[in-house]
């Protein structure tokens, strides 16, 4: 991690901190053997002169009477000016490489819960702008440093971090705070950095929810394997939606809306307690319950496994009865899943 800011000025600022004390000392017992038969008669109003001259205050209740003791003070006031040059370009070039780190994100984030993208390919693109239009937190990773600028303007500074560096490299995952994150995405658009990055979050964080973006499917066993929680093959699910759209159209272009908020409809889950209104309900009460409420949809339902993965079910059958640690599926307007969320108690996703 990045030392602090008030650490990096003092490391900046101790040639200046010795030679100012030096100077003050020098100044002091010069000044007190100079005008020592001239009213200056105690060591304490050699150093009180040293100091108010170096500050040039210049109260004037101890002056100079003698053309050795002026000649000292010339020089004395001339070190002031060079140091004082000196202290202003130190704190200014800090204050100026502090602001670049700051800019380029080089600083690293305090976000807690949030979800990093690795990798701003077009894949990564996209899973921006979805989470951004689900207020969620983000932490953004891409390799082109003159991107940050650019993406730093798509929201603010409390929603979004951008950062620029290699995906999978341990100083860039600690800089986005992957350890506190609540998942991470991988979608650096190429499948062996993929791999990589994959391998090193899960090292990081040995119980992360971690997506992938990979190119080919053959690859998704490998990285199941290797600890990713989900992977995604735009090549597949783009294939998908191209033999739906030949010959039934109406299907492809539901499927495409309603993965994204931006059509005015989207699909959630919502994952059950004791105290939530559809606990322990059957399929059919738990139905109206939720269309009464809210005018959503149930669609389905998620139940962990023993191993702790969550199987989805959609279209559960009539006797089917919900219970606490399920996740219900909904499908509605942003208007009515907003209502679904404020009756249910509970934020959605998991």
């Amino acid at each position: 991690m990045r030392r602090s800011y008030t650490t990096i000025l003092l490391a900046r600022l101790w040639k200046f901190l010795v030679a100012y004390v030096a100077v003050l000392v020098i100044a002091a017992v010069g000044f007190y053997f100079l005008e020592s038969y001239h009213g200056v008669t105690q060591l304490v109003d050699s150093f009180y002169w040293a100091m108010i001259t170096l500050a040039t205050i210049g109260y004037g209740d101890f002056v100079p009477t003698t053309t050795a003791a002026r000649l000292f003070t010339i020089g004395v006031a001339g070190t002031e000016v060079f140091l004082g040059a000196y202290l202003v370009t130190v704190v200014i070039a800090v204050v100026s490489e502090e602001s670049q780190h700051r800019l380029l994100g080089t600083l690293g984030t305090g976000m807690t819960g949030h979800i990093v993208v690795l990798g701003y390919s077009p894949v990564g693109r996209s899973a921006v702008r979805e989470l951004l239009a689900q207020e969620e937190k983000v932490a953004i990773v891409t390799e082109d440093a003159n991107e940050v600028a650019t993406l730093r303007h798509l929201a603010e500074e409390k929603q979004l971090f951008v950062t620029y560096g290699s995906p999978g490299e341990k100083e860039i995952l600690q800089r986005v705070n992957v350890p506190g994150a609540h998942s991470v995405i991988v979608a650096t658009g190429d499948d062996t950095t993929t791999l990589v990055t994959a391998l090193n979050v899960r090292a990081m964080h040995a119980t992360i929810r971690i997506v992938v973006s990979v190119s080919r499917p053959e690859l998704k066993q490998t990285l199941k394997a290797a600890g990713v929680t989900y992977v995604a093959s735009p090549a597949e699910m783009g294939g998908r939606l191209c033999a739906d759209a030949a010959f039934r159209p109406e299907v492809a272009n539901m499927v495409e809306d309603l993965t994204t908020t931006a059509f005015g409809a989207d699909m959630e889950e919502f994952v059950l307690t004791e105290r939530t209104p559809v606990a322990r309900q059957p399929l059919r009460e738990a139905e109206a319950l939720v269309r009464a409420a809210s005018d959503c949809l149930v669609i389905g339902y998620a139940r962990p496994g023993p191993d702790g993965e969550y199987l989805t079910v959609l279209n559960p059958p009539s006797t089917f009865q919900f219970q606490p640690g399920d996740a219900i599926i909904v499908v509605g307007s942003l208007a009515n899943l907003h209502r679904m969320q404020k009756w249910i108690g509970v934020p959605q996703g998991r």
